[in-house]
């Protein structure tokens, strides 16, 4: 009994040794590490298989610490993915995984985001009942897949629950301004406004309403900026030379009751916003040109308020 004893010390010592220290690189087949199937897995552990799944669970978390390139952040995904198999309901893999394996290149180019989207769309699938699961996806839809529209329908939903942050209603809002899902922007917004059951709220929605038809009619002026361009070659020297060249028959009011002017980056902007109704405001563009104006980028016009 004792000899059997010291045999499985020694096994868990050597368990604990193996699995602390660096793991060694994966066998590859292909792109991907070669693992063994879900089904083997289970049909060969079945008594054992939480087991199984918390020793791949390690093997994820090891790959982290491992990982120093695009390929080797992207085998997360495939350990996280197995992991999962074998638990469908392990749900602290999913929000893991999904944050972890996504790697930025450099001006605002992500990889691995398609494996980092799979694992969270599996874990609500599978653990539907975890938000921080939804708020993630949601999260890879607006700043790495720039699907604005799915992210604000899960963030709307999100926003239905017990609990929920209240800025959640607002970023859904701001989430379909922005994929030019105007009326559902605005219609949420003024059923916000309406519902609010004190004044401070009421008074947020309303602006959000105002600022929702404002970068409507900004997106409006910044079509008829790119039509003048095309057309001559050019932009115009103002937002008022769009009416003297007959791209638009009138220069129309802020909603917010700001002066329109013609930003340096080409768009059109209001002295009574900072900035634009937007989620994203990338400090550079690929070529190096801003895409924020700061607050004096119009000559003659007053600095934006807040």
């Amino acid at each position: 009994m004792r000899k059997l004893t010291a045999l499985l010390l020694v096994a868990g010592l050597l368990s604990v040794a193996l699995l602390s220290g660096r793991p060694p690189p994966p066998l590859r087949l292909d792109d991907r590490p070669l693992l063994p199937r879900a089904g083997l897995l289970k049909a060969l552990f079945k008594a054992q298989l939480g087991l199984v799944a918390d020793y791949f669970w390690v093997m994820t978390i090891n790959r982290v610490g491992a990982a120093s390139t695009v390929s080797e952040y992207r085998d997360i995904y495939y350990y996280a993915d197995l992991t999962t198999d074998l638990d469908p309901r392990f749900a602290k893999v999913y929000t893991f995984a999904g944050i972890t394996i996504p790697i930025h290149l450099g001006r605002e180019q992500y990889a691995n985001v398609e494996e980092s989207s799979r694992i969270l769309r599996k874990g609500i699938a599978n653990t539907p009942e975890d938000k921080r699961i939804h708020f993630q996806l949601a999260y890879n839809l607006m700043f790495f897949e720039r699907r604005y529209r799915e992210a604000a329908a899960i963030v709307e939903e999100l926003a239905r629950e017990p609990g929920a942050p209240e800025w959640y209603s607002g970023l859904a809002t701001r989430l379909y301004a922005q994929a030019g899902e105007f009326e559902t922007s605005l219609s949420l917004a003024q059923m916000l406004r309406d519902s609010a059951e004190d004044e401070e709220t009421r008074t947020y929605y309303e602006r959000r309403v105002n600022e929702i038809l404002q970068e409507q009619l900004l997106q409006q002026l910044d079509e008829a900026l790119q039509r003048h361009k095309a057309r001559t070659g050019q932009l115009p020297g103002s937002l008022e030379a769009l009416v003297s060249s007959g791209d638009l028959s009138e220069l129309p009011g802020d909603p917010l009751g700001g002066k329109l002017f013609l930003g340096d980056d080409g768009r059109a902007y209001s002295t009574a916003a900072r900035f634009r109704l937007e989620l994203i405001h990338n400090e550079k563009t690929s070529d190096g040109k801003r895409l924020v104006p700061k607050p004096m980028d119009a000559k003659n016009h007053e600095s934006p308020q807040p």
